[in-house]
């Protein structure tokens, strides 16, 4: 692979019939990094970045551009991804293409990749205006070429389809350590049998391997009984994050936002009654501290726990509205659960309106208004049968009762007048009067009469003439 000042200044390289895209100049200081590649296929491919700085990134300003060769001068095809979304300061952001267990404190962005397992090589580009309606260039962040057999400048790709690259050296913060674009060396990880969360090298004797990022595993679903379905939905005050995890859910699982009361009922005072449920999926205890809570769709409210805020283990528990502020809206509502930086790691689907006395409710993997609210306890989805629903299902009772009906045997016969309120009878046909029928017959004619009585007028003279012919002829 050619170094980075050589890789990067050569106006007149063509790859796949365009110009490789020329950039200004390498980053002093790389504002964005690669810490982690995938390449082999097992779980699919994914990049996952590094904010090196302490202030928000806006992705929508960052670029990677990928090549099908480690080494430019004979890469034959070239692609810009973009990208989008934030990524807090010192914070990680993963672009892949399948799904992945994550290990939390990560900003996703789901992208087609198409890596070649092969050789290759990926860049990170800062977009940047070299003045107000001017061009747009772009500066090298960061880049790391690969090759699947030993190439100059390339890293070699794990014959282990379930390893991956992580990058070396880490600072005291277990992050990666990148003073120069492509700086820095690299290891074969890949995760620990016991622990899937956590990173060992991929050697006989696995060594643990620091990633820098905050342990929290996918979160489950807890248990929901649905009693019975009826029409199905189809379906600004923020709080500062603290940017501190407690030590205590590092290895847990997130917990999830469960049921939602955005309209009580009846007596019911939407500045005390309306709450929040959340779920702890762990068997031990939950610290809240630091993590929020969010409502709303366009105009954004939070709420953030205060210290020493616990969630039992396997525990549902509800937070109202006379503690949290929160204002649930009845149209348009959403809420979510955000971690101390700033990241959702639950989300309800959203409403559209909400009714009224109903929970907005979770039950295998999707969300239901309830006419039961089970605030603090496991859900129990019970909806109202509509008209239409009470409709179908008493013509297939009339249909099922006429089906026994006349399937039955019996020695008698069935009396209709005992099924009078279940079969559907023909009604009676009444005839129509002889002189209705007259008159009907009549007024056609005259109508025929008068439609065609041109036809008619023409049809008479013409007659006439030929009986004054047969007259001449005879005389």
């Amino acid at each position: 692979m050619q170094t980075a000042t050589t890789a990067f200044v050569l106006c007149g390289l063509v790859v796949a019939g365009r110009p490789i895209l020329v950039q200004a100049d390498t980053a002093a200081t790389p504002s964005l990094v690669v810490s982690q590649l995938k390449i082999t296929s097992s779980e699919g491919q994914f990049v996952t970045l590094f904010n090196t700085t302490n202030t928000t990134l806006d992705m929508s300003k960052y670029q990677l551009e990928y090549f099908n060769n480690s080494d430019l001068s004979k890469a034959t095809s070239s692609r810009l991804i973009a990208l989008s979304g934030i990524v807090p300061p010192h914070s990680y952001y993963m672009v892949n293409d399948s799904a992945l267990l994550l290990c939390y404190k990560l900003t996703i962005n789901s992208v087609s990749l198409g890596f070649s397992s092969t050789a290759g090589l990926v860049q990170v580009l800062a977009l940047q205006q070299s003045s107000p309606g001017g061009a747009v260039g772009s500066i090298l962040q960061d880049y790391v070429g690969w090759s699947k057999t030993a190439a100059a400048g390339a890293q070699t790709l794990p014959s282990n389809t379930s390893a991956f690259l992580q990058r070396q050296p880490l600072d005291a913060a277990n992050n990666p350590l990148v003073t120069s674009a492509g700086s820095g060396s690299w290891l074969q990880v890949q995760r620990s049998s016991s622990d899937p969360c956590s990173l060992v090298t991929g050697s006989a004797a696995p060594v643990p391997v620091q990633t820098g990022l905050s342990l929290l595993l996918p979160s489950s679903e807890p248990p929901a009984t649905i009693v019975s379905l009826g029409d199905l939905e189809s379906e600004a005050s923020v709080a500062t994050p603290t940017g501190v995890l407690p030590a205590s859910d590092i290895g847990l699982m997130a917990p999830q936002v469960t049921e939602l009361l955005p309209n009580p009922d009846g007596t019911g005072n939407d500045a005390t009654d309306e709450y929040i449920e959340l779920f702890n999926p762990n068997s031990v205890s939950f610290d809240l501290t630091g993590f929020a809570l969010q409502s709303g769709v366009t105009s954004l409210r939070s709420y953030v726990f205060p210290t020493g805020t616990i969630l039992p283990p396997k525990a549902f528990v509800a937070f109202y509205a006379e503690t949290t502020n929160l204002s649930l809206s009845n149209t348009s509502g959403q809420v979510k659960l955000l971690d101390p930086f700033g990241n959702a790691i639950a989300t309800t689907n959203a409403y559209a309106s909400a009714k009224d006395g109903q929970s907005w409710a979770l039950a295998n993997g999707k969300w239901y208004w309830s006419t039961s609210p089970t605030a603090g306890t496991a859900n129990v989805i019970k909806q109202p049968v509509s008209k239409k629903a009470k409709t179908a299902s008493a013509k297939s009772k009339t249909t099922s009762s006429a089906a026994k009906v006349k399937g039955a045997k019996t020695s008698k016969p069935v009396k209709t007048t005992a099924l009078a309120g279940s079969i559907h009878e023909e009604p009676t046909k009444t005839p129509i009067h002889p002189r209705v029928l007259a008159l009907i017959a009549g007024l056609a004619l005259l109508y025929g009469a008068y439609e065609y009585r041109a036809d008619m007028a023409n049809r008479i003279y013409q007659f006439r003439r030929y009986l004054s012919a047969r007259r001449a002829n005879r005389g």
